[in-house]
Formats: structure tokens, sequence, C-alpha cells
């Protein structure tokens, strides 16, 4: 007997024979794509179903030489929740992409908290990431990196599992406001056409799903929100901590202060400019646990994809999503965390639901994350 063809418009990774519109549980698993090779047949079994048309059996699109970065690093200067280290990661993160992938500095916006015309007030950025995705066409290659301090506020909606969104610091927040995973999205990644590949660096507080994208990978397998927006575009983002962690300012290679999960993804990826996605994972989590960092590098994604491929910036897959937007399952009560420090008052809130990327000057040692 032959082999059964898969039927048109199911996607690699959704196993032949599940009706059409199957749910998946609540916080469920999509099994498979384990470190080491996928499954036979290279299924992932639970991917949810849906009338938009999969990407199955497409070669990966051809990179189109257009490329844009946007590198944000903000220290606070001259108030309480002073930073070190995050002007520092945009030059590393900058030399990375020049020096090691070749990009050129044409193709790059900075805004640090150093520089008085390109501050990263909140206009600033959300102009810049209207730039960012501006006019963004099938094999353009987008990069974004976020240094500073991260909290939550309560989720309006209910979709987060927690009740709470994430959200990023611009300079002028104590005005201007905090600026939300679900804006970020909005800016950056649910208008994407298929074909656009953006990578991300998210190394702040309560990061693990900064972009608000639709999987996280487990170890074992990939993990759909309950509540998940899926998008055309192939996004991936790399956090320095899940959401109710913490991260922590470190030393980079050249001895200056930076962020922990900033450093350590420059220093695996120069050491290793082409690694495999598990050993890219483990090498960046080895590294932050020998260098004596509690919190765990995070990966998710608009698109579930076998994890042994290569990690390549410019590598981007077609849509594999069934079905586009928010597919609502459940709403989540908010799950405030209590914190007390100087980033909380500066927020007016007193004991609140907040972080930052923790520094000893910050909150005191309260959570356990020091400079190194």
């Amino acid at each position: 007997m032959g082999v059964p063809q898969r039927p048109m418009g199911v996607p690699m990774g959704v196993p032949m024979g599940v009706p059409m519109g199957t749910p998946m549980g609540v916080g469920g698993f999509v099994p498979g794509m384990p470190v080491g090779g996928a499954p036979a047949g290279g299924y992932v079994p639970g991917v949810p179903m849906g009338k938009v048309m999969g990407g199955a059996g497409r070669a990966p699109i051809s990179p189109s030489g257009r490329r844009r970065a946007l590198l944000v690093g903000i220290n606070y200067f001259g108030t309480q929740a002073q930073l070190r280290g995050c002007i520092n990661d945009v030059h590393n993160m900058q030399r990375l992409l020049t020096q090691n992938f070749g990009w050129p500095q044409s193709c790059m916006r900075t805004l640090t908290d150093d520089n008085p015309s390109a501050m990263p007030t909140r206009g600033n950025i959300e102009a810049s990431l209207r730039w960012l995705a501006q006019d963004a066409r099938p094999g353009d290659v987008l990069f974004f990196h976020f240094s500073g301090h991260g909290a939550q506020q309560e989720d309006p909606n209910g979709f987060e599992e927690d009740g709470m969104n994430e959200t990023i610091l611009p300079v002028d927040f104590k005005h201007a406001g905090m600026i939300t995973d679900d804006h970020l999205g909005e800016l950056v990644v649910k208008h994407l056409p298929e074909g656009v590949r953006l990578t991300a660096v998210m190394d702040c507080c309560h990061s693990g799903t900064g972009l608000d994208l639709p999987y996280t990978w487990m170890g074992r397998g990939w993990k759909e929100e309950t509540n998940p927006y899926h998008s055309l575009g192939d996004v991936q983002m790399f956090s320095g901590c899940a959401d109710d962690d913490t991260s922590s300012d470190a030393s980079s290679l050249y001895g200056a202060a930076g962020g922990a999960m900033t450093t350590a993804f420059c220093d695996v990826l120069r050491s290793n400019p082409c690694p495999t996605y598990p050993e890219l994972m483990h090498q960046l989590n080895t590294l932050l646990r020998r260098r004596g960092f509690s919190q765990h590098a995070q990966l998710t994604s608009s698109q579930c994809f076998d994890f042994s491929r290569p990690f390549h910036l410019d590598d981007i897959i077609p849509n594999g999503n069934m079905s586009l937007g928010r597919t609502f399952r459940r709403k989540f009560p908010p799950q405030p965390r209590p914190m007390q420090g100087p980033l909380a008052d500066m927020l007016g809130l007193g004991v609140a639901v907040v972080g930052g990327m923790v520094a000893g000057e910050v909150l005191g040692g309260l959570l356990g994350a020091f400079f190194g």
C-alpha cells in the first residue's frame, strides 16, 4: 500500500484524521518535536485546526536581503530604580549583529537614555516599532531587542493564564505609562505578513510571554496558550525569564555590566553562530547557571516548528497556523504578586505587582538577584 497523502490545508505538525475544530485542553501541550528529533511522520499531535490554509509541505522562504533592527536600552538615570547594564546591552547586541552576522549599521535604530536625540520614551519606542514592521514583505528579516525594566498589570480581558499583562517600562513611564505585551504585539507582530521573520530578545522581568505569542517551548514539546493569538509571520522571542520570574544584571566578556540574558545570548552565538535550537537553549541556560543566575531562558513563537532545526536569524518558515486571530477558551482572574521596592514606589503602587531587571541597589536584595 502507498503512503497516505496529507490533505490540502493540513500543516505539518497536525495528525491526519483529527476532526476540524478539535479543541485543546486548558494550557495543553503540543507533544512532539522533542529535543533530538521529530516523532514518526514529523507530526505534532494536538495542534488545533481551523479554516486558514497552513504551510504544509512548503519550502522555507528565501530572504529578500532587507533587514531592520531596533535595539532599546534604558538605565533610568537619576532614578531610585537606576540600572547599570542596559545601554551596554544595546552596544553588545549591535556588535553581534554587525560583526558576527554581517548586518549593516544603516539598517539599525537604537534608543538609549544617554542619547538626547534618541531617547527611549514611550512615543519613540512606539514609533520605532512601527518603523520596524512598516512595509514588511515576504523575505524580510527583523530584529527587536529590549533591555530595561519590566513589570505586569492586570489583563482587562482575562486572556493571560495568570490574569496579568506583561509590560516594558519606557524611560518616561512615570507619566506616559507602561507598554503592554498586547500593545507590542499589535505594533510589531499581528500585522506582519507571511514570510517575514522577526527575532526578539527581551531582557527584563516578567518577559516570558512579552510579545503575547501563542506557543512556548517547554523542553518536551510546544505548549499553546489557553487563549492564543495566531498570526501569519514567523516571530520568535527569547526572554530572560518566565512571566513570574526576574532578570538580573551580569558582566559581559568586555567586563562591563549587562543584562544576564543579553550577555549569554551574545556570548553563545559568538562561540557557536549556527547552533540547533536544542543546543542554543541548552547553552544559554548552562551559561546562566554557570554564572550564578537562577533565571532560565524562555522561547516563545508564533509558529509551532520542528525544534531540532538549526537557528538562523534569516531562516523563515511559512505560516502553519490553521486559524488566525484570538481563540478564546477561558477567562482568567488576575493573580497579582505583591512586591515592594523603589520601582514600585516610582509607579505609585506601594506594594505592587511590578518588577525590574533586578539589581542589588534597586530592590535591596529583596528578590535575591544582584549585579555581577
